[in-house]
């Protein structure tokens, strides 16, 4: 089993310095990395109306004149063997080849000596990622955008990728402090013990608005991850409707207010804002008037987090499982489609109110409520499904009727007799599909299947 506890370190001022140094000598040599493998991948790369495709676009001594073709293992098993750089049709072992030039970086660079190797390897597996995720499709076939290079203010981090034997032990003042190789102790808050047989694994420096923060990972292989397996009934399941007017709704009935933190606080922001646009940029006032923004932002942020994982613990307290939409946020908060008279003139979209509505959504943060929801169920040995939420507000949940509604309209009414709220009836709705679908094991749930299985059970639904 795998944990990550975060802490906060309190590290003396040259301590602090020492970090800055490294954040941005990190941040060089992820620039510079990243630049490595763009100028490959354009220079390898064939336009699509070209023939034949896979000719190069650049000549091949080009591609090659700075990269080695082989070589030498210098650790391991393989220690003193001569390998190859370049792998199946002439494409480059890139993470393998900027691995091996980090030891001359150090020689042309001696600034870069000072930091840990562990720390330095972080940054070439850190472009890896990135680049392959670019590249590559994962599982579902989908990838990710094109990774940018890191300003001074994005590049927040360094990893010790083996922190094993660090020492988390007492200074001369009687200060809890954690031993980091080529740093030394750096006073930290011992906020909680780490749980007997773990051990920590890695440990990464992040910078925070408010200071410096840890996360260590733990893990202890003799702790089994065990997934709770439960049967949903009528009487230890519960369904929720996410929304915006009313935060979450219960199939109960019951209802949780949207907090609205960032709604709240959008005033002093908007004057805090409003005096740094009149400051001269990177000045001692812009600075300080940056870090207060940083700081609000960072305290609506975890406002919303505490506030969540409160509801997390209050909502699976009342049942085993419990049945949540599969929403896609990122299509939900999409710009409004625009319209086009047959004149060829722009019509109004509605955009203005459409920015409102994402706003809010983004505020509300269902997709993080969502993970702390599966995170809290997890710890308690409880079970969150995921429903498809297509079609969960346009039809009755009493008889499935199908009943269509504009956003705004806000009241449920259905010709069998039905009359709610409809995020009530979309409560109901979800926890009624989760309860269809579990008993014969359709995953994921939908209405589609829900209304599948109900037919084939009664042939004479009227639904």
């Amino acid at each position: 089993m795998r944990l990550t506890y975060k802490y906060r370190l309190k590290p003396t001022k040259p301590q602090i310095a020492t970090f800055q140094t490294w954040l941005e000598l990190a941040r060089r040599q992820y620039n510079f990395r990243l630049g490595q493998r763009f100028d490959w991948y354009e220079a390898t790369r064939t336009p699509v109306n070209a023939c034949p495709l896979v000719v190069s676009i650049a000549p091949v001594e080009e591609i090659y004149k700075n990269i080695p073709l082989t070589r030498t293992v210098t650790k391991g098993k393989r220690k003193g063997e001569t390998v190859s750089n370049i792998v199946e049709q002439g494409y480059v072992d890139w993470f393998s080849v900027q691995r091996a030039d980090l030891k001359p970086t150090k020689t042309l660079f001696p600034e870069y000596k000072e930091l840990d190797s562990q720390v330095l390897q972080d940054v070439i597996d850190r472009v890896e990622y990135a680049f392959s995720r670019f590249t590559k499709p994962d599982a579902s076939g989908n990838r990710s955008g094109k990774p940018k290079f890191k300003g001074k203010h994005y590049y927040k981090s360094f990893t010790y990728t083996q922190l094993q034997h660090c020492d988390l032990t007492k200074d001369e003042r009687g200060r809890d402090c954690i031993n980091l190789k080529k740093i030394g102790l750096v006073p930290i808050v011992l906020h909680r013990p780490i749980p007997d047989g773990f051990e920590v694994k890695t440990g990464t420096v992040i910078r925070e608005a408010d200071g410096w923060h840890i996360s260590l990972v733990l893990e202890d292989k003799d702790v089994p991850v065990t997934v709770a397996e439960i049967q949903p009934t009528e009487e230890n399941s519960l369904g929720i409707d996410l929304g915006v007017e009313n935060y979450v709704t219960l199939s109960t009935g019951e209802t949780i207010q949207h907090p609205r933190f960032f709604r709240k606080s959008a005033n002093k922001l908007a004057k805090l804002q409003k005096r740094l646009a009149s400051k001269v940029k990177h000045s001692k006032p812009w600075r300080i008037l940056k870090a207060k923004i940083a700081k609000l932002h960072q305290h609506i942020a975890r406002q919303r987090l505490d506030w969540q994982f409160k509801l997390a613990y209050w909502l699976l307290g009342k049942c085993d499982v419990l049945f949540v939409e599969d929403l896609k946020l990122k299509n939900m908060i999409r710009r409004a489609k625009p319209k086009i008279s047959n004149e060829g003139e722009w019509l109004p979209n509605n955009q203005a109110a459409k920015s409102g509505l994402n706003k809010s959504m983004l505020d509300a943060a269902h997709g993080q409520f969502v993970q702390v929801l599966k995170f809290v169920a997890w710890k308690f040995g409880k079970v969150v499904k995921e429903v498809d939420p297509r079609g969960t507000s346009q039809h009755c949940w009493n008889c499935f009727a199908g009943v269509a509604k504009q956003l705004s309209d806000r009241w449920h009414e259905c010709q069998c007799g039905e009359s709610l709220h409809r995020d009530d009836n979309s409560a109901k709705l979800i926890k009624k599909i989760g309860l269809i679908c579990s008993i014969v094991g359709m995953v994921p749930a939908s209405l589609k299947t829900a209304l599948n299985l109900r037919i084939e059970r009664s042939p004479r639904c009227t639904a």
